[in-house]
């Protein structure tokens, strides 16, 4: 008698060991039992106890049950959570009334995505010199990324300050004052690919410059997308418009927009920022302007950190007595996030 209810359970138990399993029916008719972990890129994950993971073609397989609920999420981004009871005719069968076409099914227990978060840096700089020259200096900097499955912004602001004091008169004299902001919008076609839409504003007081403002749309490439390295290409039109603060007659074009972009992580703790923007005229071969920036930047600890930056502006056509190119080099500390 023992035996007999000794043997009834363990039949009990097998059955409901074997129920309590995910099955998965192959098109040869193969059938593999375990828990399905996970489907996405068209290939199925299974956990057998005897095989481990087993991976197998989406279009391979022929029924499909689950023991308990999975999320299941749709090419169109729904997430359901459902017990699937089978496929009949390409159709995923529930144990609800709905269903839900295969081809319809982008993912089994897809990851979870983390939501998108701003990352960038804060810097700040400052300077005085004493003695035979009496000099003070203070600068900021801030740059900012959101980067999004389907598209990406980004911004940036720099402001520069200085004065020497004359030994003479003891008057301090402006030697620096410039302010500039720039916004940008990009828009995935493809991984990478991108449609663009971008704007910039700039004072300059020592180069006479009281606003120059770019605004245009191009279309971006990203050529590599690595943890370590990243490279993207821009093309594009843009508006160029210049005025002077001493009251010189005003610049405006219709400009080609040309840039690069570099990062590159060296190690945790050092990465390098390197790009140029440049705006020839379609309308006069002299008239081009363009930016190059390159930057050196290592975390001090976890979340401060210690720049050194060489920024090179050239404009071919400055205003009447102003110098073509102006060149600044920045060291400054602040915080990344």
């Amino acid at each position: 008698m023992r035996s007999i209810l000794t043997s009834i359970l363990s039949i009990a138990f097998v059955a409901s060991w074997a129920s309590a399993q995910d099955k998965v029916t192959l098109d040869n008719g193969d059938v593999l039992t375990g828990k399905v972990k996970t489907m996405a890129d068209g290939k199925l994950t299974v956990n057998s106890a005897a095989l481990g993971d087993v991976v197998v073609p989406m279009a391979n397989v022929k029924n499909l049950q689950t023991a308990e609920e999975v999320q299941l999420r749709t090419t169109t981004g729904d997430l359901i959570r459902r017990r699937i009871l089978g496929i009949d005719s390409g159709t995923l069968r529930f144990d609800g009334a709905d269903t839900e076409l295969v081809s319809n099914l982008d993912k089994i227990n897809p990851p979870l995505q983390k939501e998108a978060e701003w990352t960038g840096a804060l810097k700040l700089g400052a300077g005085l010199i004493t003695g035979n020259t009496e000099r003070r200096s203070a600068s900021g900097a801030f740059d900012a990324e959101l980067r999004r499955t389907e598209d990406r912004l980004t911004s940036d602001a720099q402001w520069d300050y200085a004065q020497d004091q004359d030994r003479t008169t003891s008057q301090w004299n402006l030697t620096q004052r410039r302010t500039g902001a720039g916004l940008k919008y990009d828009r995935f076609v493809t991984e990478s690919t991108y449609a663009l839409a971008t704007t910039r504003v700039l004072g300059d007081t020592l180069a006479d410059l009281d606003l120059r403002w770019t605004a245009g749309l191009g279309y971006g490439f990203q050529l590599l997308d690595s943890e370590e390295t990243k490279l993207t290409a821009e093309a594009g039109l843009s508006y160029l418009t210049e005025t002077y603060r001493s009251g010189a007659p005003s610049d405006d074009y219709v400009a080609a927009r040309l840039a690069y972009k570099l990062r590159h992580t060296f190690n945790d703790r050092t990465k390098l920022i390197h790009g140029v923007e440049a705006f020839p005229s379609t309308e006069d071969s002299d008239d081009v302007y363009f930016q190059a920036t390159t930057e050196l930047r290592t975390n001090l600890t976890d979340s401060m950190i210690g720049s050194i930056a060489w920024i090179w502006d050239y404009d071919n056509t400055p205003a009447p007595s102003r110098e073509r190119s102006d060149h600044r080099v920045l060291l400054t500390v602040g915080w990344s996030f």
